[in-house]
């Protein structure tokens, strides 16, 4: 019987993933309370795409998809959706999902878990369980799980840092 090594669940990336997005949160939220949303959501981008950076092609993707999938999102559920009573925690998971499944995708095998989790993950910080900390973490939680889990099925065999 061949020996097979079975890599290990990257437990770092998760806490990382975690911190990036509870303190984005945080920091977004305290900083700019007219537009918490938005700059959280910028600030939680910033920060993923440092967790990011050295583990996917070109990271920096995931700030501009990411902060774009924040506005966009925002903007929809104050035109639209709000009115609607659609709440706002699917919506941005939805929207954030989406975008960021664009880089997953050349990534990992089966990216598209990625929405469905995102969409979990934030309806469960915003919707459900929302508060200063919740907000960030429990979305952070569920998708950094996802993450790690989705790394152990490279889409390529190559590091990012030999391209």
């Amino acid at each position: 019987m061949k020996n097979q090594r079975v890599a290990a669940l990257d437990w770092a990336l998760w806490f990382y993933w975690i911190m990036a997005s509870t303190a984005g949160w945080v920091i977004g939220t305290l900083l700019f309370a007219a537009i918490p949303i938005v700059t959280a959501g910028a600030a939680i981008a910033a920060l993923q795409w440092a967790v990011l950076h050295g583990r996917i092609h070109h990271a920096w993707r995931w700030g501009i998809f990411s902060a774009a999938g924040w506005i966009g999102g925002y903007i929809l559920f104050l035109l639209f959706f709000s009115r609607m009573g659609v709440p706002l925690g699917p919506l941005m998971g939805l929207s954030l999902g989406i975008p960021q499944w664009l880089i997953l995708k050349k990534e990992v095998q089966w990216a598209g878990w990625w929405i469905v989790m995102s969409l979990i993950g934030w309806t469960t910080g915003l919707t459900l369980l929302p508060g200063l900390l919740t907000s960030g973490a429990l979305p952070g939680a569920w998708t950094g799980l996802t993450l790690i889990l989705l790394f152990k099925y490279p889409t390529t065999p190559s590091h990012p840092s030999s391209h």
